[in-house]
Parts: C-alpha cells; sequence; structure tokens
C-alpha cells in the first residue's frame, strides 16, 4: 500500500454545464502542485471524460459525483471518480458503435504513460469509484 503525499477532493453536480468546472478545478490543483503542464493535460482529459460520463449514465442516481486528485509517495498521480450509480461501466464499443467514446478516451492516455484503471464497489453510496493511477516517472521501454 502506497502513502498519500499530497490529495484533494471536491465534489461536482452531474449535470453538462459542470464538467469544465471539474477539469478547471483539477488543472488549477495540479499547476499549483507543480505537475507538467503534459501531465495536467493528460488529467483534465481523463477527468473531464469520466465526470461526463457520471453525467451521461449515472445522474438518475447521483446527483452529484466525488472527485480525488492525489499524488503517491511511489510517483503515482492518481485521479478517481465515484459516483452512486451501482452498475459498472460497460465494455469499450466497438469501432462502428455510435458514442461510447468517454472510456476508449480515458484508456488511451492511460496506456500511453504505462498506467493503470481500476472500478472499485463504492461502499457508502453503493455505487463504484473509477480509479486511474498514472506513473510521473518515466517507465522504461
Amino acid at each position: 500500500m502506497s502513502s498519500t503525499v499530497m490529495r484533494h477532493d471536491f465534489q461536482v453536480v452531474s449535470e453538462a454545464q459542470y464538467v469544465p468546472l471539474a477539469r478547471r478545478e483539477t488543472a488549477k490543483v495540479l499547476t499549483d502542485w507543480g505537475m507538467f503542464e503534459d501531465v495536467v493535460d493528460t488529467a483534465c482529459l481523463i477527468i473531464s471524460e469520466l465526470v461526463a460520463n457520471v453525467v451521461r449514465h449515472a445522474t438518475v442516481l447521483s446527483p452529484t459525483a466525488a472527485v480525488t486528485l492525489a499524488v503517491e509517495e511511489q510517483a503515482a498521480l492518481v485521479l478517481a471518480v465515484a459516483d452512486a450509480h451501482p452498475l459498472k461501466p460497460k465494455p469499450l464499443p466497438a469501432a462502428h458503435d455510435l458514442g461510447g467514446r468517454g472510456l476508449l478516451l480515458v484508456d488511451a492516455p492511460v496506456r500511453e504513460v504505462h498506467g493503470r484503471a481500476e472500478v472499485l464497489p463504492e461502499t457508502t453510496t453503493g455505487g463504484k469509484r473509477i480509479i486511474i493511477r498514472l506513473p510521473l516517472a518515466p517507465v522504461a521501454a
């Protein structure tokens, strides 16, 4: 288990007009923490897509989304979005499907930097928490 060095939690209303708020809050916090611009951009894309997924799929049971930004001792940036909807995200869509690109947009940058994603049950709400871990140190190829 790794120790958290820095952490910031915030709530965002599960409505489309609040997705940019989540993106701005993420950018501000990570910039204040001294993150490189490319890390901030990647994190903002991921948080925006995860919050947009809450808006699209979970609003009826989750009027807010809980966002966590953290840096772990082992040089990982942790991005998490939790909602109160019990259903886990569907598998990634086929190339010809309409919609459903949010998780593809999250998966690509996570893989690119050798990060990882997991979906865990959120015991306090009965929903789920999607956790993304991005290494902050270069990974040898």
